[in-house]
């Protein structure tokens, strides 16, 4: 996925941002239902309604994709996890541009960055100051091109993506717009 295969972690006060790792392995049960539960709630899907899981089962199947796509270079998941509980709380999926190639008809293919977080912990600006921290260390890391795809009425999210570097380009679709640095 990135150029260096060391992984990337973000430490903060609360929060630590980490990609799949052994740690995951030894939690896989509880991690599924933390997955679960971020993705089972209708406010943090609402621009996202393809993520939004009806089942345990669910979660399951994409945390074993996206150990899939990890391993054949097409994506990588980062899991936010809150330190006093162990609870992972949200995601980011960092998007290689030949994952991109097989969802997305572009003229280029960035990186892309999606991300999710647990509705009871939106608001307190855990994504604002994470994300631009791991776009930072990719950047140091020989990724320059980063893109994401937002609606424009996910003002949170279009706030987050700012405060990241990235900017509106051009329509996506018509519900989405295109964002980069």
């Amino acid at each position: 996925m990135p150029p260096s295969n060391d992984p990337i972690l973000i430490d903060s006060e609360e929060h630590i941002l980490h990609p799949f790792g052994a740690n995951e392995l030894k939690r896989f049960s509880s991690l599924i239902k933390d997955i679960f539960q971020v993705f089972n709630q209708e406010k943090t899907t609402l621009f996202l309604p393809h993520k939004y899981l009806i089942d345990i089962v669910q979660a399951e199947v994409l945390l074993q994709t996206g150990l899939l796509n990890q391993y054949n270079g097409m994506s990588q998941l980062y899991f936010i996890t809150e330190k006093s509980t162990n609870k992972t709380i949200g995601m980011i999926e960092l998007i290689s541009p030949k994952g991109a190639q097989m969802h997305y008809n572009l003229t280029q293919y960035p990186y892309f960055i999606e991300f999710c977080l647990s509705d009871d912990h939106t608001g307190k600006g855990i994504m604002s100051i994470l994300l631009p921290k791991l776009i930072d260390k990719l950047k140091r890391r020989g990724i320059k091109k980063i893109g994401a795809v937002a609606h424009p009425k996910n003002h949170s999210a279009i706030r987050v993506l700012h405060k990241a570097g990235l900017f509106k380009r051009t329509s996506f679709d018509i519900v989405q717009d295109v964002y980069h640095n």
